[in-house]
């Protein structure tokens, strides 16, 4: 009698029933929303041996007062029930994030089927479609090609930082801290890049590209950064994995790779006035050397060790003006100061973007330049070296 009851799953579908989405695009259309999705099982050609350059995907989009009613009109179009439990990337338009993401958060927190841990990124000088339309040769759907490129980049480049739902969820419900979420763009012709013969020639004609970061103010977009102020925002947040510095030296250059990093940061109160002080460590190494330059002088090596930190110095300067300027506390300073100072955070939450202005902002960069692999002197000085001889 027991087994009688566990029968099985009474709601079982086959899976070749289901369009997989593997990417959703949200964009503008007038007054309502365009909801686009990227299916990565679509319809194979009658031919047994398929097309091997042919990328099997097909992008969907429909338009609607909400963004569920849009979603849902999709279904009107597409053969099979859409399945978005399994998809990686979600790309929101600029018009749309500076209205706010409010909305969006809303349905994918309220959709039970959908999985809270694909990554978001911001389309810039682009429609959000655009990206989902991209193929390339290096892997088989664009969504893939977007969220491995946002992986892969932030340990690689020290602009980068990976922005999950659930990461975006989480500070958007605490105080004192703000989002910033990576950017991302079209480089070359989307028509072109749509075609077959994107993934098939050798220099594809239009690729994606990550780009710097999108700054918000609560939930809503207020500004872009350059590189250097996207570096500042990882450094004081400690998201640098690895980043390179390049710092010019008469009439040339060293370039500088970090292998170690860390920053931390230390909240007080003085008087009534906040303080912060952002303590930065770690080791680089001397990547490239462009110009007669004698790595084997150790005061030029001290010389630019103090480069390289008062380069850090600058670019967390400039990432704090830029969130000063905007009122965004992208640097969850706020949150630091209720973790760690609650009474005085009490009596400036309701005004605290107009007191982070009044931070007195202390930044101690300590990059050790290590020089035992990368002393050699650069070739342009070897060279001068054997002409005294």
């Amino acid at each position: 009698m027991i087994l009688l009851t566990l029968s099985g799953c009474w709601n079982y579908k086959e899976l070749n029933d289901y369009s997989i989405v593997t990417g959703i695009a949200i964009d503008k259309k007038d007054d309502k929303y365009e909801v686009s999705v990227l299916i990565s099982n679509a319809p194979k050609s009658s031919d047994d041996n398929g097309d091997s350059g042919q990328s099997q995907i097909v992008v969907y989009t429909e338009d609607g007062d909400s963004l569920f009613e849009a979603l849902k009109n999709i279904g009107l179009i597409s053969p099979k029930e859409l399945y978005i439990g399994s998809f990686t990337v979600l790309v929101v338009s600029e018009d749309i994030a500076r209205e706010g993401l409010e909305n969006v958060v809303d349905l994918f927190l309220r959709y039970t089927s959908a999985r809270n841990n694909f990554y978001i990124a911001i389309a810039k000088d682009t429609k959000a479609v655009n990206t989902l339309k991209i193929v390339t040769p290096l892997t088989s759907f664009p969504s893939q090609n977007i969220s491995d490129n946002l992986k892969s980049t932030t340990d690689l480049q020290g602009t980068i930082a990976k922005t999950s739902f659930n990461e975006l969820l989480s500070i958007l419900l605490r105080d004192g801290i703000d989002p910033a979420i990576n950017s991302i763009s079209v480089v070359g012709d989307p028509e072109k890049g749509e075609s077959k013969e994107n993934i098939e020639s050798s220099e594809p004609k239009s690729y994606i590209k990550i780009g710097n970061l999108a700054i918000f103010k609560n939930d809503k977009l207020v500004d872009w950064t350059t590189h250097d102020e996207s570096l500042g925002i990882n450094i004081v947040n400690n998201m640098i994995n690895e980043m390179y510095l390049t710092l010019n030296y008469k009439n040339g250059y060293v370039v500088v790779d970090t292998t170690k990093f860390n920053s931390n940061v230390k909240t007080s109160v003085e008087n009534n006035k906040p303080k912060i002080e952002v303590n930065v460590e770690g080791e680089a190494r001397i990547i490239e050397v462009r110009g007669n330059i004698n790595l084997e002088d150790s005061k030029l090596i001290e010389e630019l060790q103090d480069k390289s930190n008062k380069k850090i110095k600058s670019h967390v300067e400039k990432a704090f003006n830029l969130a000063v300027k905007n009122k965004s506390d992208i640097f969850g300073f706020g949150l630091k100061f209720y973790q760690n100072h609650p009474k005085y955070f009490k009596t400036v939450k309701d005004n605290w973007e107009d007191v982070m202005g009044e931070i007195d902002l202390n930044i101690k960069s300590n990059l050790i330049l290590k020089t035992k692999v990368s002393s050699k002197n650069s070739l342009e000085e070897i060279h001068n070296e054997k002409k005294d001889y």
